[in-house]
C-alpha cells in the first residue's frame, strides 16, 4: 500500500490546486503526502460526516472511519454550485475507484451485467460523467487488480475514457491519466489511447499483471519496477499521516480485516 501511496503523491505537483476524493484510504494518504512534499498549494476536497457541504482539508492526519472530520484540518463548507465552478475552471483533479475499467479508460460504477437485468446494482453514475468530461485530470485507484475489474468492455459507461470524441475535440477535459493498482502503475499510450503498463510493484511479476487483466495491455520492454518510497515518504506515511495504518484496510478481507480494525481502534 505504501508503493501506491507514494505513486499517487508523486502524480501531483506545484501547479495542482485541488483534489477530490471518492474515498479510498490510500488515495487520502497519497494526497496528504503530496501536500507535504510535492504540491504545497493542494487542498483535499472531501465530504465528511456532519458537514452540511464539503470540506477543504489541509495537513490531514488520516481519520478512522474515513468519513469523519480529520484531525488538524481546516474545514470550509461550500455548496455544489461552487464545486461545479471549480470543476469547470479545470482546477479539480479527481481520484476514483472503478468497479470496471476497460483498455481505453472507460469506467463503470453503475451496474454489472445487462442494464435491464443486472447481476449487481452499484452506486449509479453519480458525478463520474462530469468528472471525466469537465475536470482537470482523473486518476483511478484499484485495490484488487483482476479480470473482474479490468475488462474488455465495461457493462455501462459512467466515465468516459479515450476515444473519438476526444480526438475530435468534442470532449476536451477530464481525461483519465493514470491507474494505480495493487499490482502496478498504468497509464495510456498517446495516439492509440490504450492502457499501458508503466511499472510493476516490488514483489509483483509481469505474469500476475497479465493474468489479472481482461484485455491486452501495451507492455514496454524492459518492464520497469515501481520506484520504492523514499525514507522521507515512509516517515511521513507511517508516523505523521497514518500512524495507525488505516491505509492497509483497502486490501484486507474477512478475519484479517476484522483484526486490523480491532488493532486500529485499540490504538486510539
Amino acid at each position: 500500500e505504501e508503493q501506491i501511496v507514494s505513486q499517487i503523491a508523486r502524480a501531483f505537483g506545484p501547479g495542482d490546486m485541488a483534489a477530490v476524493m471518492a474515498i479510498t484510504n490510500c488515495s487520502l494518504v497519497g494526497a496528504s503526502l503530496a501536500q507535504r512534499l510535492y504540491a504545497p498549494d493542494l487542498v483535499i476536497v472531501q465530504q465528511v460526516k456532519g458537514s452540511r457541504g464539503w470540506a477543504w482539508l489541509s495537513d490531514v492526519v488520516l481519520p478512522f472511519p474515513a468519513n469523519q472530520p480529520p484531525e488538524h484540518s481546516i474545514e470550509i463548507p461550500f455548496n455544489t454550485e461552487e464545486i461545479f465552478d471549480l470543476q469547470l475552471a479545470g482546477k479539480l483533479n479527481v481520484i476514483m475507484s472503478p468497479a470496471q475499467i476497460d483498455k481505453f479508460g472507460n469506467m463503470n460504477i453503475s451496474v454489472i451485467g445487462d442494464w435491464d437485468k443486472p447481476t449487481a446494482v452499484l452506486a449509479m453514475a453519480r458525478g463520474v460523467p462530469d468528472n471525466t468530461t469537465n475536470g482537470n485530470r482523473v486518476f483511478y485507484v484499484v485495490n484488487n487488480h483482476s479480470t473482474r475489474v479490468f475488462v474488455e468492455r465495461v457493462d455501462f459507461v459512467c466515465g468516459y475514457g479515450q476515444g473519438s470524441e476526444r480526438e475530435q475535440g468534442t470532449i476536451k477535459y477530464g481525461r483519465p491519466t493514470m491507474v494505480f493498482s495493487n499490482l502496478g502503475v498504468l497509464d495510456f499510450e498517446e495516439g492509440t489511447g490504450c492502457m499501458r503498463l508503466k511499472s510493476v510493484h516490488v514483489g509483483v511479476s509481469l505474469q500476475q499483471v497479465v493474468d489479472g487483466t481482461g484485455f491486452e495491455l501495451i507492455i514496454q520492454e524492459p518492464v520497469q519496477e515501481t520506484p520504492a518510497p523514499t525514507e522521507e515518504e515512509l516517515q511521513l506515511i507511517r508516523e505523521v499521516i497514518d500512524p495507525r495504518g488505516v491505509r492497509r484496510l483497502d486490501f484486507l478481507k474477512g478475519d484479517a480485516l476484522q483484526q486490523a480494525i480491532k488493532e486500529i481502534y485499540a490504538g486510539h
